[in-house]
């Protein structure tokens, strides 16, 4: 029936019960050493019972040839249906997956890897069903003068990194398994050409992308995908079935409506959760709410915001938190860190409360634009495009440190998505754009600063400079440098375009938090967990000023004119400082301790107001010279992590441990 370079396939009939069978003679002359071996494996083999597995029957070896007797399978390979260059429907790929991912999933159980896995070995049965075939090369893979150079070029077009290595894992199946449905998704595999051409792209290359070959295909999908053809087995999918059961989940919305646009009904501080009690969908459609872009595992996934506001809100966890779980208590687990939130709550009921200025007069409405549910875990960071056109956000999940890392890019008035961009391994911190808007910088606890096209999320340049997680990111105003800084206690200056380091600002002893660089680009100022914030020069990073606060110092915003500087200080006030570059003088504003404690800060574009985002849901907008808070923004479900004003100055975008980014205007 077949040949090829493991084996020959004959049809035979059983003598006694007249059925049909399929014989494979393995191609190899088994040393007397091997024999035993054979006899283990097929016998593990023999014991898989799993309707997507094809039965082995029975085993032997004659003349040192060893074969085996198997179901037959009557209606061919996936191979003969859907030959090279044919494309197959999404969701046939998902009902595909979903087979052979629970039949791997089943063999992994059972300590077995396939290491074979592609198109060619994974055949129709009598019900048009898919069974995984051809379990041999998990025996025969360990010796390669069994293999031909044909069989080794047909099979390398699916290997993954640390297979071609010489240490599969079951990861390597997933990532077989991901070749798989990028192949039947576009029609060819990611990379093709020369054995060696492939082996160097398989070991180093990452896939081209599947949208710009298919601009229709979900961003979610193409997410889920490249997630399982990661280079770092530990970077793919826990499990097999965890990744068939995230695509199946990502393809969910490929046909959905737009996102709901929330509209506010009557403006206030109660517009936005008017709205939500009252939303008005553009674009309505009989469809219910789809899940949104999909991250893993697909059991996590956010329910749809029409039912979410059914469901209990998630319990608050604050940026500080966040930040103490990284900060002298890395080693604490999930527990450690609820912990320290009880913990602190006790504390901030012994504190004195500063006096809170009195809320202005001045009519000022928010107006709720949208919200964007397409992450699946806290949202740490959102940043607007220069031009206000897009939104860069990124998280991840508190307790694990990875869950959905990856950085989405969307349009900031419809929230549809641009495309993901999933190179981090670890939960990103912090994401900024380049001032030219061409680029993205993200910032990782995975030790990383990664830059990339802001059109596309190609040509990555990874920085690699730091010993350790880096919390914070900036760009030099002519886009030419990028400071970066973490728990490694120092701020490096690098060219944004080579990776080339300039100056490694050491003037710090604790983990720096925060970075920003001033709009007149001449001064950095950096600050870290134990109150310090340096103000220095950019240029040859002297020392200028520094700044005490009581403890650490989260968040940092320059004015637009560069000169005066805001800081949330965490303990023991919980309030924004505004400093006075000049003469170095601060003063406590802002401050709703310990009822509301602060988490962030954002500075205007004109300077007139200063936005923060608070522990208790909320964002507020106070007014700098007079002293005057304008306006509270209560659309948030749990702590306000990140806020930043759009460059023209009246819209905001806010991110949140509630997993999402929400848009809005001040009228």
């Amino acid at each position: 029936m077949g040949s090829g370079g493991f084996a020959d396939v004959y049809l035979a009939e059983h003598i006694y019960l007249n059925t049909q069978a399929a014989v494979k003679l393995l191609n190899a002359n088994l040393a007397s050493g091997d024999i035993q071996n054979f006899h283990t494996e097929a016998k593990t083999i023999a014991r898989l019972v799993h309707p997507h597995i094809v039965r082995i029957l029975d085993f032997g070896i004659e003349a040192s040839i060893p074969y085996l007797v198997m179901e037959y399978a009557p209606n061919g390979t996936m191979r003969h249906r859907y030959p090279k260059g044919a494309q197959v429907p999404l969701p046939l790929v998902v009902m595909y997956i979903k087979q052979i991912a629970s039949a791997l999933q089943y063999a992994h159980t059972h300590r077995l890897i396939h290491r074979d896995v592609k198109p060619e070995n994974l055949l129709l049965g009598h019900d048009n069903g898919l069974l995984l075939g051809d379990f041999g090369a998990a025996l025969l893979t360990r010796t390669s003068a069994m293999l031909s150079t044909q069989t080794v070029i047909g099979t390398i077009s699916y290997m993954a990194p640390e297979q071609l290595t010489g240490k599969p894992t079951p990861a390597s199946d997933q990532y077989a398994l991901g070749i798989v449905a990028y192949e039947w998704l576009s029609g060819h595999c990611p990379f093709q050409g020369s054995l060696a051409e492939v082996h160097h792209l398989q070991l180093y290359a990452p896939p081209p992308s599947l949208r710009a070959q298919m601009p229709a295909l979900s961003p979610a999908v193409e997410y889920v995908i490249m997630k399982a053809l990661a280079k770092q087995h530990k970077q793919r999918f826990a499990t097999v079935l965890t990744f068939a059961e995230a695509l199946e989940q990502a393809s969910l919305h490929l046909q959905a409506p737009p996102r709901p646009l929330y509209l506010a009904a009557g403006g206030g501080t109660q517009g936005h959760a008017a709205a939500l009690a009252t939303e008005a969908i553009l674009a309505p459609s009989a469809t219910p709410p789809l899940l949104p872009t999909v991250a893993v595992p697909a059991s996590e996934l956010p329910l749809p915001e029409t039912i979410a506001r059914n469901t209990p809100r998630p319990s608050r966890l604050s940026r500080r938190v966040f930040l103490g779980s990284l900060i002298g208590l890395t080693a604490l687990g999930s527990s450690g860190v609820l912990a320290l939130w009880v913990k602190q709550q006790e504390e901030q009921s012994a504190r004195a409360t500063l006096p809170s200025p009195t809320a202005s007069p001045i009519p000022v409405k928010s107006n709720a634009l949208y919200t964007y549910t397409g992450h699946q875990d806290q949202v740490f960071t959102a940043a607007w495009s220069p031009d206000d056109t897009y939104i860069a956000s990124a998280g991840g999940n508190i307790q694990t440190r990875q869950g959905d890392i990856a950085v989405h890019v969307w349009m900031a008035q419809t929230g549809q998505d641009v495309y993901v961009y999933p190179g981090h391994s670890m939960l990103v911190r912090m994401v900024a754009w380049s001032p030219a808007g061409t680029r993205i910088a993200s910032a990782s606890e995975d030790s990383t600063v990664q830059v990339w096209d802001a059109r596309t999320g190609n040509n990555p340049l990874i920085y690699k400079g730091h010993s350790d997680k880096v919390l914070a990111v900036t760009w030099s105003p002519d886009g030419s440098l990028i400071a970066s800084a973490g728990l490694d206690q120092t701020v490096q200056v690098w060219d944004a375009n080579t990776g080339q380091l300039k100056i490694s600002y050491t003037g710090h002893t604790k983990a720096i938090t925060s970075v920003a660089w001033s709009p007149a680009g001449t001064r950095i100022a950096s600050a870290s967990e134990n109150g310090d914030v340096y103000i220095w020069d950019a240029a040859s990073g002297t020392t200028q000023q520094l700044f005490l606060h009581k403890a650490w110092v989260g968040s940092l915003a320059w004015s637009a004119d560069s000169t005066s500087l805001a800081t949330v200080d965490y303990n023991p006030d919980d309030s924004v400082r505004i400093w006075d570059i000049s003469t170095g003088t601060g003063k406590s504003i802002f401050s709703d301790a310990p009822a509301n404690p602060v988490n962030t800060v954002a500075w205007s574009s004109g300077d007139s107001f200063i936005a923060a985002g608070y522990d208790k849901n909320q964002v507020r907008i106070w007014h700098v010279d007079p002293v005057e808070q304008i306006l509270t923004y209560t659309g948030h479900h749990a702590s306000v992590l990140s806020v930043q004003w759009a460059h023209n100055g009246n819209s905001l975008a806010s991110s949140s441990f509630d997993k999402t980014v929400q848009i809005w205007t001040l009228s």
